[in-house]
């Protein structure tokens, strides 16, 4: 057992702006810390085996799919399922922080998708 917290040894930038911290990685489970600054969007994509499970800590997590879109706030989250598309955004005025777990591991495991067709809000 051991201590974890968000620091220099374990972070990493994605996308232009965007920031994390690998708290676990495990080919099992990957749990990661990770903040979107406002006006910021991951790529819209799959994953064909990972399941994922975003918690918001602080800030508005706007989260598509093809069926629609929905916001989730600070003590909220959201399990999306292997197979599910999805796409994050801050459309927010602030940081989003969230934690993100993910079973099995992410790594290898990630295809982009067109969102074009995708509705905007859920019914």
């Amino acid at each position: 057992m051991r201590l974890v917290e968000a620091g220099t040894d374990n972070f990493y930038s994605w996308g232009d702006v965007c920031s994390g911290w690998k708290l676990l990685e495990l080919g099992h489970l990957q749990v990661r810390q990770e903040t979107m600054p406002p006006n910021t969007a991951e790529e819209p994509h799959v994953h064909q085996y990972a399941h994922q499970f975003f918690y918001v800590l602080d800030g508005e997590l706007k989260i598509r799919t093809p069926d629609g879109s929905t916001l989730i706030g600070p003590g909220q989250g959201v399990h999306v399922p292997a197979g599910q598309p999805h796409w994050v955004l801050n459309e927010g005025k602030s940081d989003l922080l969230f934690v993100l777990s993910s079973s099995p591991s992410t790594s290898g495991d990630r295809a982009t998708v067109d969102p074009t067709d995708w509705k905007e809000d859920l019914p």
